[in-house]
């Protein structure tokens, strides 16, 4: 009987290590530059989308599915392997917090990162412009570009399908594709 409760109680300290409530984070996008992580905008419309997202740093190549889906009050991610198996889900709300559930513990793919990247990407440049520190950010035909006093530090560019994200100092960059 005890050996049970002790097993139940290891089992229930895993699932609640690998769930976890935010309050708004600020991300690290390099030296002195840091974006704070933005609330789901006003009057934002329902969308629903899968991509296929492939990050690049150096010779290393990972590709991941995301599905997110997006609503006035808050936007839900699954990213997943390119095999179906689930590695995190979270949910942003209009409040700013958000919540992460890591599904296969252990392997950390840093879900407040792909999420200001995603903002900085996607969201209303008004609205990263008010999460931006010690960098300003630019809006031209087809890419926003981030750049401090030192020059550029992150591009991105947009055409019918795809969008890509390269960090010029961190040397990655990320392709986000289009599914549906």
């Amino acid at each position: 009987m005890q050996r049970v409760s002790v097993t139940l109680l290891i089992l229930c300290l895993l699932v609640v290590g690998c769930s976890s409530a935010h309050r708004i984070d600020t991300v690290s996008l390099d030296h002195e530059i840091h974006y704070k992580l933005q609330a789901v905008p006003e009057n934002w419309p329902k969308m629903s989308a899968l991509q296929l997202v492939t990050v690049t740093r150096g010779d290393e190549q990972n590709t991941l599915l995301l599905q997110s889906e997006r609503s006035e009050q808050q936007l839900n991610l699954v990213a997943l392997t390119a095999q179906g198996i689930s590695l995190f889900s979270l949910s942003l709300f209009k409040d700013g917090n958000y919540h992460v559930e890591n599904h296969l513990p252990g392997i950390n793919l840093y879900p407040s990162h792909m999420l200001a990247d995603m903002q900085l990407a996607t969201w209303p440049l008004t609205n990263v412009k008010q999460g931006l520190l010690g960098a300003s950010i630019t809006q031209q035909q087809d890419a926003r570009i981030i750049s401090d006093l030192n020059g550029e530090v992150m591009r991105i560019r947009y055409t019918d399908t795809t969008t890509t994200i390269t960090h010029m100092r961190r040397h990655y960059t990320i392709t986000i594709e289009e599914i549906n």
